[in-house]
């Protein structure tokens, strides 16, 4: 069985739940027979804590960055999203994410080789 988190909406009301079946067609199935909501989207939950204890909010960070992450290719097909950050630590310097950006994400399936339009809001 997989963990996954499904996203229902109504009106103007969103909930997100997180149930456990054996395939996304199941949890298709289930909430169209038994809920009035909309399933709108179905992730499956890859990683989740094992421990509960949750930091205190000591306010020591930036609380958003914001900028588009793409991919430039010289065949001229270029990707690009928008990506959204909370809470980055007050050590890492805006070099240091955009290297961490770079080593750990994509876009596109492809790797991120274009940065643009940072913005950080304290």
């Amino acid at each position: 069985m997989s963990i996954y988190r499904v996203q229902l909406k109504q009106g103007k009301r969103t909930i997100v739940e997180t149930v456990e079946a054996s395939s996304v067609a199941n949890i298709v199935s289930f909430y169209e027979a038994v809920s009035t909501m909309k399933l709108t989207e179905v992730l499956k939950v890859e990683y989740q804590a094992t421990s509960n204890i949750i930091p205190v909010d000591d306010f020591l960070y930036t609380s958003l960055f914001k900028c588009f992450v793409g991919h430039k290719s010289d065949t001229g097909s270029n990707i690009t999203r928008q990506l959204i950050l909370h809470n980055i630590k007050n050590t890492v310097s805006e070099n240091e994410l955009f290297s961490y950006i770079k080593q750990y994400l994509e876009v596109g399936s492809l790797s991120v080789n274009s940065i643009s339009g940072g913005l950080f809001k304290k």
